[in-house]
Order: C-alpha cells, then structure tokens, then sequence
C-alpha cells in the first residue's frame, strides 16, 4: 500500500487504428501499475488501519481521494470516517519533533498536515533539520568547487609546462615564440590568481564543516539522531580527501 505517483485522470482513445490500441493498452497497463491499492487490498482494506498507515507516513488526508480512484475499478468504496479516525492516529506517529527533524535534515517534502501543538512540535524539529542540512551543503558545495580549482590548477599548470618546452625547443617562427612567451605569462598570472582562490578557500570550507559538526553535536544532544550523512558523507569524504596543494 506505498504510495505511488500516478497521472491525475484517465483519457479515454476515441481514434481508431492500430497504433490507438496500442497506447490504450500500454496507458490501462500503467494506470494498473501505479494504482495505491491493488483488487485483493481494497477488497480486504480495514479503513482505518489504511488511514493510520498513510497518516504515520505524512500523506494528506486528501490522499483518500487515490484509493477511493484505485478501488472504484474493483466496485469498491472507502469507508471515510475509519480512514479519517486512522489517519488521525497516524498523524500521533508522525507529528514529533523527531520526524520533523528526520524530514528536514532529508530534504523531504512536508504537506503541512500537522495542527496545533502537533504542529509546534513538529516544525520545530523541522527547522533544525533544514537548518543543519543548509550547513552540510554548505560544506559539501565547498569541497566541489576546491576539487573543481584543483583540475583547473591542474590543467592550467600542464599547459603552461608544455608551452614552456616547445618555447624552449626553439621549433616555432618568432611570431608564434612571441605569441606563446605572452601565453605563458598569462597562464602564470592566472595560476597566482587559482592558486590563492584554493588556498582561501580551506579556511572557508574548515569553518562551514566546523559549524556542520557544531550543529549536529548540538542537536544529538537534544536526542535527535544523526550520523551526519545524509549527503553521501559529507564530513567522511571531506576528511579523507587530501589535496596535493595542502
């Protein structure tokens, strides 16, 4: 009973011809598919277990609407005050502090569903998530963009080098000796000019990781658990680089 990403309404092929049926079969074969709820389920479905369910999940209340669609095709029709009753009790589950915090730091999407203190709680563990999630990308946007003037200082220096040889080689006509000894300076000033960019930077990307690992120690003592990889590990990867240039 996952929920699953369906077209909203169903379009009915009044042409005729081969390549209509075709696509008639294949959209009845994906409606089928992406149905939330198969025959055998909204033939045995307790209501309220199916509403408990969506509601601990963060469905909206409104996420009914796909089941009733789902299991018209069978001929039958959700009991909606049992789902309602369930879905409230779902709502228990997921409206915490805890799962706000678990949405945020994910980058989930949040449907708004929880009131009241419910609400409170949860939200506020949802700023902190998004908050600390900031952070790590953050960092994580750091460390790209250094391994990106890495290349770049890589690239650079390989053709400065390469220029310098052929100039050294005295292979080439005076025009193009003058044209390269302009080239190899350019590249020199352009070299000075990465490699501070790169150096600055290991100060600014130390600091972003220092306030990331600040937060998340933060909010692991105010019980939130958080291994502080969410982001494909930003800190293990972060530290276990080691950058020529360092």
């Amino acid at each position: 009973m996952s929920p699953v990403s369906c077209p909203p309404t169903r379009q009915v092929l009044r042409k005729k011809g081969l390549a209509a049926t075709l696509l008639l079969v294949t959209l009845t074969g994906l409606f089928q598919s992406c149905a939330t709820l198969s025959e055998n389920e909204c033939e045995i479905a307790d209501w309220w277990l199916v509403g408990q369910k969506d509601g601990s999940e963060g469905l909206p209340i409104a996420h009914l609407e796909e089941h009733r669609e789902a299991c018209t095709e069978y001929g039958v029709t959700p009991d909606h005050d049992a789902y309602a009753k369930g879905h409230r009790s779902g709502l228990a589950v997921y409206c915490t502090r805890f799962t706000g915090y678990k949405v945020g730091r994910s980058g989930q999407p949040y449907h708004g569903i929880c009131d009241g203190s419910l609400a409170e709680a949860f939200e506020s563990g949802l700023r902190r998530g998004r908050m600390i999630r900031t952070l790590e990308t953050e960092a994580w946007n750091i460390q790209q963009r250094r391994k990106s003037l890495k290349d770049k200082i890589g690239r650079t220096e390989h053709e400065r080098k390469t220029l310098q040889e052929k100039l050294a080689a005295d292979e080439s006509i005076p025009q193009d000796r003058e044209s390269m000894a302009e080239k190899i300076v350019e590249l020199g000033q352009e070299l000075k000019v990465l490699k501070q960019e790169y150096e600055d930077s290991a100060k600014t990307q130390a600091d972003a990781v220092a306030r990331f690992d600040e937060a998340v120690e933060l909010a692991r003592d105010d019980g939130y658990a958080d291994e502080g990889e969410l982001l494909g590990g930003t800190r293990r990867i972060i530290r276990s680089l080691r950058d020529a240039l360092d």
